[in-house]
């Protein structure tokens, strides 16, 4: 803990870098900031405020350059744009590496949008660049050339990138030159190592008609040795190596795009490669190098040209000399296990090791199919001590070979048919889970956990249901690895499904649930693990799956998680785990759900625990869980049983209305949630206390965002839905006037949706005829305006959720058979219309989903974890609720309506509907009333 006089320190620390950064942001608001920015840049300052100005300076870009997504930012003026081009290409040449790292990204923000058609003078001014034979100048203009062209690599090709690279034409043969002339100039230079070292880093390129001399080259490039230019660091790469791996890089992707025509350079390319990987060492520093030459072969044995690998003697040099040293456990591997298993957990089980030798190596041996597994493993029995390496090479491979598909939630979905994964389980897997020794030989624990983990879909139910005492058992092994990967194991048993149902049901658990708890939260202890994400991740899983069962668990649950002496006081004070602490709360979140699921009264317990710790959160501005404390009390409000407690209303309501709160963007979403929570409850309160003026300010801020004004329009709907008319119906014509004018200023989609969606609620809850009225106080004859040119020109652009499409079907019948302003002869033409759009609105799709997180859906997606916007929790989720209950079906009511519509209008209906619907939607009218039973007489 920090001393008072520390504490203090702190916060006059941050004081004075949020002042900083509140000048830095006034800053930027003002004309030429960018152009300011870039002459500092350009200046002789101390290199670290060179590096934070133009990581400023990027960041100022972003938002600014073309604005797409929020209706507050303001573009930048053309003037400046020029000014901005101008300068960053001459800095990129000039300036350090790490400052021209941060331009580099800049620079790729503004050509996306600009070239080549707004900078029509980049590429010559870079191509004059590329001649003055300066390696220095040359190396920049590589870099950016890359920083423009990067963004093709992953884009289809389209009329318009066809143009573009047809435009960069002109780029290749003074590519070629300036590589002809680096080649000479790596020859004549050998002894001069720092030049040699820039002119290496300067091969790194990316043509048909100078293929033979680009392919020369980089032969030459493949062979080219020069020892003093070894890094003395193993673990550093050289440029020399640097240089290899982009040409690997560079004939692997030429393989791919254009295999005929590389047939010819083929065998050249083969034994290269070849002889660089018998001869590359194991320090990591060759990783990149040993990869991307990895990469090519496997693109080979992948192709047409397989046919190199199908001598068996070929294919025992291959096995041996290449794919079993790079699959082979390093010692540095090895280290990684046991000093940092977060990276060790992270690169094995999320799929983040692509960029390693072994996983490469795996890919090559896929393509090579081999009978090398049993004889590691005889080399394991002979002496397990001793050859546990080779074990553990045996299971990466058969995992390797044997997944063809595989899902988050269901594990290996698509197998090898070659490898009998059960009786490899049984005979080689199951023996290391069942091992009495619990912290012998932690590696192969963990790749036995890997492989139950990866194949439980193919493991029997009954087996997986004896193994779970086992995971018990490895939750309290010492290795962070181990019983990281116990906890993995037991959440993707619990999350699996079978034939749409979950696969274990809450009885099969119960026996072990008890000491399964005790085990994660024990966990915790573990030396390293204290802020351990699987685990936490696990005991989120273990109480949804539990559900209200978990009950009796609550009180320790919740004292382990958030009580004076909890995780969440202790990560309060230096939160640095996002991953970890979105599942923390996540965690309490399913223990208020699930609690007050058996019995409402349990929620005084949990405020009892949970409010002070969410205070301190507010108290002492920890902004990172701001969001999450907003949706728990949102949740803790909506599950009281009666009257909110006065804390509520007199503590926590009216300070939640302050800007600071709303001003910061991941708050806005949990801040709406908790106001609708608010909404719901004490709607009637709220009104009495004056504060909903502060709500409807909220709103004001809210819609006049394109990135927020959908969260605007919830706050609204919730309003409209909850307050009394009597109480909303002073600040009504404000309320339009905002809508409108940002219509007007900025009509996109989502607040035409919002705009429609809000009207349709107050047509359902009050009637068309006081929407009309309320309209048509701002003024005359503007609720047919608005219905004719706003909502019916955009219903069918729009994406409604199933109840919301019937919210505005219903809302426009009502306008159909109540609004005075549609039941005038002058009105006919609107009211086909209406008509005619209510019939597309319901023969559309049937609506989006609900928004409600389906039972077959809970597998990874619904607990994607943390995102720096904003990071919802599933558990405390607001609950869909129909507000339109007495209408199971709008093509039924639709018919009923007009139905009763036509007894007061005999003849006129069928008449009208026939002079203006659409003849093709008219059977499909006529089936809603045939299922109804209703005629229109």
């Amino acid at each position: 803990m920090l001393t008072e006089e520390e504490d203090v320190q702190e916060r006059w620390q941050l004081a004075k870098i949020r002042a900083a950064e509140g000048q830095l942001k006034s800053a930027a608001a003002q004309l030429e900031y960018g152009i300011t920015v870039l002459k500092l840049i350009a200046s002789e300052a101390p290199i670290e405020v060179r590096q934070a100005a133009a990581v400023n300076f990027k960041n100022f870009v972003r938002p600014r350059w073309a604005p797409q997504n929020d209706y507050d930012v303001v573009a930048l003026p053309e003037s400046e744009k020029e000014q901005i081009k101008g300068l960053i290409t001459g800095l990129m040449l000039s300036t350090p590496p790490v400052v021209r790292a941060q331009l580099s990204e800049a620079l790729s923000i503004i050509s996306e949008h600009d070239f080549p058609t707004r900078w029509q003078g980049l590429l010559p001014q870079l191509i004059d660049r590329l001649k003055t034979g300066d390696a220095a100048t040359i190396n920049g203009v590589l870099e950016t050339l890359n920083s423009i062209y990067k963004r093709y690599r992953s884009q289809f090709m389209t009329g318009k990138l066809n143009e573009e690279l047809k435009y960069s034409q002109q780029l290749i043969v003074p590519l070629w030159e300036t590589l002809k002339g680096l080649s000479l100039q790596l020859q004549s230079n050998s002894a001069d190592l720092t030049r040699t070292k820039q002119i290496l880093s300067s091969i790194r390129l990316e043509m048909e008609d100078t293929l033979a001399g680009w392919f020369a080259e980089f032969h030459t490039f493949m062979v080219y040795d020069n020892p003093a230019l070894a890094d003395s660091d193993p673990d550093k790469e050289s440029s020399v190596d640097a240089m290899k791996a982009a040409v690997c890089q560079n004939i692997n992707l030429f393989m791919e795009m254009n295999e005929e025509e590389f047939k010819d350079y083929l065998q050249t390319f083969v034994q290269d490669v070849w002889t660089l990987l018998v001869a590359v060492k194991q320090g990591s520093g060759q990783d990149n190098l040993a990869m991307n030459a990895i990469h090519f072969l496997t693109t080979v044995a992948s192709g047409v040209h397989h046919a190199l690998f199908k001598d068996a003697n070929t294919l025992k040099q291959v096995c041996e000399k290449i794919v079993i040293p790079n699959l082979m456990m390093r010692d540095d591997d090895e280290e990684m296990f046991e000093l940092n298993w977060v990276e060790y957990v992270r690169r094995d089980t999320e799929g983040s090791d692509s960029d390693t030798r072994r996983r490469a190596a795996a890919e090559l041996v896929t393509q090579l199919f081999i009978g090398y597994v049993g004889s590691m493993l005889q080399q394991y029995e002979q002496s397990p001590e001793q050859n546990w390496k080779a074990k553990d090479c045996a299971i990466y491979l058969v995992m390797a070979l044997t997944v063809r598909g595989k899902t988050a939630a269901q594990g290996a979905t698509t197998i090898n048919q070659l490898v009998n994964v059960m009786d490899f389980f049984k005979q080689h897997v199951l023996p290391e889970l069942q091992s009495q020794q619990l912290d012998q030989r932690p590696v192969l624990k963990a790749d036995s956990l890997k492989y139950l983990t990866t194949f439980r879909s193919q493991v029997p139910k009954d087996t997986c249901m004896q193994i779970f005492r086992q995971l018990v058992v490895l939750l309290g092994s010492d290795s962070n690895v181990v019983h990281t990967y116990a906890a993995v194991a037991v959440d993707r048993l619990l999350a699996q499904r079978e034939d749409g149902k979950q696969r274990f049901q809450v009885q099969d658990l119960a026996p072990v649930l008890e000491p399964l708890l005790q085990a994660l939260f024990s966990a915790f202890l573990k030396p390293d693990s204290a802020e351990n994400e699987y685990v936490m991740r696990c005991i989120m899983r273990v109480i949804d799956f539990v559900g209200p069962e978990i009950a009796p668990a609550i009180p320790s649950c919740v004292s382990a998680l958030a009580g004076e002496q909890g995780i969440l006081m202790r990560v309060i004070t230096n939160p640095t785990q996002p991953g970890f602490n979105h599942y923390l709360f996540e965690s309490v979140a399913a223990l208020v759900k699930q609690g007050c699921a058996k019995d409402p009264r349990m929620v005084d317990k949990l405020e009892e625990m949970l409010i002070p710790p969410f205070n301190y959160v507010l108290s002492q501005d920890v902004q990172e869980f701001h969001p999450y404390v907003f949706q728990i009390f949102a949740q803790l409000i909506e599950l009281h049983p009666g009257e909110l407690p006065a804390f509520y209303m007199s503590s926590l309501f009216q300070p939640l209305l302050a800007p600071l709160f709303w001003e910061r963007a991941g708050n806005v979403p949990a801040l709406t949630r908790l106001m609708q929570a608010y909404l719901i409850k004490a709607a009637p309160q709220i009104v009495a206390a004056n504060q909903l003026p502060g709500l409807l300010g909220v709103f004001q801020k809210l819609i006049a965002s394109k990135a927020l004004d959908h969260e605007g329009y919830k706050l609204l709907d919730s309003m409209m839905e909850h307050v009394r008319l009597d109480g909303l119906q002073q600040y009504l014509p404000t309320i339009w006037q905002l809508m409108l004018t940002r219509l007007q200023t900025a009509k996109t989609p989502k607040a035409v949706r919002g705009f429609i969606h809000f009207t349709a609620l107050f047509i359902d809850k009050e009637g068309a005829p006081k929407v009309q009225q309320s309209l048509d106080a701002v003024q005359p004859n503007l609720f047919s305006i608005l219905l004719e040119q706003i909502w019916l020109p955009n219903l069918q652009a729009m994406h409604f959720r199933h109840t919301d499409q019937k919210v505005v079907a219903v809302a426009m019948t009502k306008a159909m058979v109540d609004c005075p302003a549609l039941q005038t002869p002058t009105a006919a033409t609107l009211w086909g219309k209406v008509l005619s759009g209510t019939v597309n609105l319901l023969e559309g799709d049937d609506g989006l989903s609900n928004g409600v997180q389906q039972d077959e859906d809970l597998d990874d997606g619904e607990y994607a974890g943390y995102s720096a916007s904003f990071a919802p929790l599933h558990n405390a989720a607001i609950a869909e609720q129909d507000i339109l209950p007495d209408v199971p079906d709008a093509k039924s009511y639709l018919a009923s309506s007009l139905g009763s519509f036509s007894q007061n209008h005999q003849g006129q209906i069928t008449n009208l509907i026939n002079q203006h619907v659409p003849a093709e939607l008219q059977p499909k009218l006529q089936g809603y009333l045939e299922t109804a039973r209703v005629s229109l007489g």
